[in-house]
């Protein structure tokens, strides 16, 4: 069958940068757009590997491999190694929904050295494969995030400000819905001692990243809590970015003799993925 570049490049340009940002979101691993375009470019040019005669399927694994880590090193901020197995992932997925496509419309198609070329196909299928492949992925994404959820009641925080790392034990609390009234993310909330405990850093300056967040509460209409803004915050290592620590005026009460915790987190901080 007759193989025109324009198509092959086009078809892995945008099909590279759907799985690039389904395997982000399943995992929140951080990416931007420019590393997306990036990589599908990259995917796109990699296809006309396909053109090359005998290189053998050994060989060929090698380099898709190769080019597979590569892929996940742009696009995923060097997350080399998990952003590799959901490429994989991914990619399988979407392979499958090709195989369909191409079984229900009869599109003719070919595949080489790790490569699939697909013939006789129209914008309109190309949309609907997307549309479909992007609402399974991310319908699994959500259902297996809400049930990590109804199975997790602990976890750690780091909290990072200005090369300093503080570590707290955090409850998460399906009840909490405080957010920042600028941005709308959400804010995390923690006890007195442990406020205490991370403004005894030496040399910041907490009065810059100062803050007032009105909350509502049981009994209590148009509190004020005040918060104050650190550089980053990683849960099961994957970073939240900047986010509003916001300070509670006592402690949170212990959970037996074992579990006690510093900080209140809302399911929000655990959304990101799943993987």
């Amino acid at each position: 069958m007759e193989v025109y570049a324009e198509y092959l490049f086009g078809e892995n340009f945008l099909m590279g940068i759907l799985i690039l940002y389904l395997s982000s979101k399943i995992a929140s691993l951080k990416t931007s757009k420019r590393r997306l375009f990036i990589g599908g470019v990259l995917c796109g040019f990699f296809s006309f590997i396909i053109l090359i005669p005998n290189i053998g399927m050994l060989l060929g694994i090698f380099i898709k491999v190769v080019f597979s880590m590569l892929l996940a090193y742009i696009a995923f901020n060097k997350k080399v190694f998990k952003g590799t197995i959901l490429i994989y992932i991914v990619s399988a997925f979407m392979g499958g929904m090709t195989i369909i496509l191409l079984y229900i419309t009869r599109i003719r198609g070919m595949t080489n050295n790790a490569v699939l070329y697909i013939g006789d196909i129209s914008y309109m299928n190309v949309v609907f494969g997307a549309v479909v492949s992007y609402v399974i992925i991310m319908l699994f994404s959500k259902i297996n995030t809400a049930k990590q959820l109804k199975d997790r009641i602990f976890t750690d925080i780091a909290v990072e400000i200005e090369g300093h790392t503080v570590t707290h034990r955090a409850l998460i609390d399906s009840g909490n819905f405080l957010k920042d009234p600028l941005t709308g993310r959400a804010v995390a909330v923690i006890s007195k001692s442990a406020a205490a405990k991370l403004k005894s850093i030496e040399d910041i300056d907490f009065n810059r990243r100062y803050c007032l967040i009105p909350y509502n509460s049981i009994g209590i209409k148009n509190g004020i809590l005040e918060g104050y803004r650190v550089d980053n915050a990683y849960v099961n290592g994957r970073s939240l970015g900047s986010i509003i620590v916001a300070v509670y005026d006592t402690e949170f009460c212990k959970l037996g003799e074992e579990e006690e915790y510093q900080m209140l987190l809302s399911k929000d901080f655990l959304m990101g993925g799943v993987a």
